[in-house]
């Protein structure tokens, strides 16, 4: 017992017994290490690759996809459970060998931060694999813009058509719903327009029942429109005609019937505010006897519209109080003669047609006709011509000529003197 007693107490019988601890100690901690530990994460959420470029090369779409979240059992050492959370486990789906459209079962990878795969054992996926749906890829570059005006345009204004910019977008996505696509449908609603607006506006795409079509797959061109509402003034516009004074007849004396008598216009509210009537010409009251009838195309000022439609107006113009009468002239006279020239009138007499108050017209006769030719432009030229003349009533202010076409035919001689003339030759 003093042999054992003695070896306890020695220093050596301390350091063996501290290494054989130790020794035990390290067996137990790398043995527990070593062991493996089942790991359950939840909520992981899913990645899916290829979808936003490499499909679309090939004129496909990703229309539906499984959204839900992974649950996965994982079995792994013990000294790897603290590295494995959500946020170093990534589960994706790979949808590069794709090529057709479809309906397919893709099962997901899962890839670890700073874990070796091999090192981890999945024990429980769910769910097993995701549902993708593909589709084609369809693109309408002109889908035409339709308005629907829901507003009011206050009295005496008119709306034109709506002006929007652009008149069609471009629409893409999946084929099934592009196709159903009829227009791009915009509401306006402003209220008691007196001026032209403009605005912007989202629009609706809808199918040819306006019914709208909605998807989160569909992209636009553009997602609002621009729009021009032009307003326009609205009036009722007279037409009328000039009458110029003759033939023994003034604007008193006429009667005049214009058919239409008035157009509707449209146009710039300070520019119609000026117009009032529209002129459509003149008619001169000497170029008929009792009445006349002409047709006359509307001419309209700069920037205004002829809502109407009428593109030509009928003037009926008749003279009333006044008679005509037929007179024989025989009164007629040449002046402007050039020198060293005489004239010869070859017409005798001409038939005047003239109108007035009755009671003047029975006062006039030949005498009272004088018809006078102007042979400034004739010069030196002898022969025989057609000359235009002035006709006049003398003495007589109420009464006028009517027409203008007195033409009388002179003959225009030299002016020899009679002493000079050979003696076979008889002065004409």
């Amino acid at each position: 017992m003093a042999v054992i007693d003695k070896i306890i107490r020695s220093k050596t019988f301390y350091i063996v017994v501290s290494c054989i601890a130790s020794v035990i100690l390290w067996m137990y901690v790398a043995s527990y290490e070593n062991t493996t530990q089942s790991v359950t994460l939840t909520g992981l959420e899913v990645k899916y690759i290829g979808g936003e470029d490499i499909l679309q090369d090939r004129n496909l779409l990703v229309t539906d996809k499984d959204v839900q979240d992974v649950t996965l059992t994982l079995l792994v050492k013990r000294s790897l459970v603290s590295q494995l959370t959500k946020d170093s486990v990534h589960v994706s789906v790979d949808l590069r060998d794709i090529r057709n459209s479809g309906e397919f079962d893709k099962v997901y990878t899962i890839n670890y931060d700073n874990v070796d795969e091999e090192e981890v054992i999945v024990t429980r996926r769910s769910p097993e694999y995701m549902k993708v749906k593909i589709e084609k890829l369809d693109v309408n570059p002109e889908v035409v813009v339709r308005g629907v005006f829901d507003g009011t345009v206050a009295e005496g204004y008119m709306r034109d058509p709506i002006i929007y910019s652009p008149e069609t977008i471009e629409v893409s996505g999946p084929e099934s719903v592009i196709s159903r696509i009829a227009y791009a449908k915009v509401v306006i609603d402003r209220e008691e327009l007196t001026r032209t607006v403009s605005g912007v506006v989202e629009f609706a795409l809808v199918d040819s029942d306006g019914q709208t079509i909605e998807s989160p797959d569909i992209k636009t061109s553009v997602s609002e429109i621009q729009y021009t509402i032009p307003i326009v003034k609205v009036k009722d516009v007279a037409l009328t005609v000039n009458l110029l004074d003759g033939g023994g007849a003034t604007e008193n004396d006429a009667v005049v019937r214009i058919e239409p008598p008035t157009i509707t216009v449209t146009g710039d509210a300070e520019l119609l505010s000026s117009v009032n009537q529209l002129q459509l010409g003149t008619i001169d009251l000497a170029s008929f006897a009792q009445s006349t009838s002409e047709t006359f195309a509307i001419v309209l000022p700069n920037g205004v519209n002829n809502l109407s439609g009428d593109k030509e107006a009928t003037v009926t113009v008749s003279i009333k109080g006044l008679e005509t009468k037929h007179v024989i002239t025989t009164n007629i006279h040449f002046i402007n003669v050039s020198e060293g020239y005489r004239p010869r009138s070859i017409t005798q007499y001409k038939e005047v047609l003239i109108r007035g108050p009755k009671e003047i017209l029975d006062l006039i006769d030949g005498s009272n006709i004088r018809i006078v030719g102007d042979l400034a432009d004739y010069g030196n030229a002898v022969g025989r011509y057609s000359v235009p003349t002035t006709v006049e009533i003398l003495g007589y202010r109420e009464a006028g000529v009517i027409g203008d076409n007195y033409n009388v035919v002179v003959s225009l001689e030299l002016d020899v003197p009679e002493d000079e003339l050979p003696e076979d030759e008889e002065t004409p």
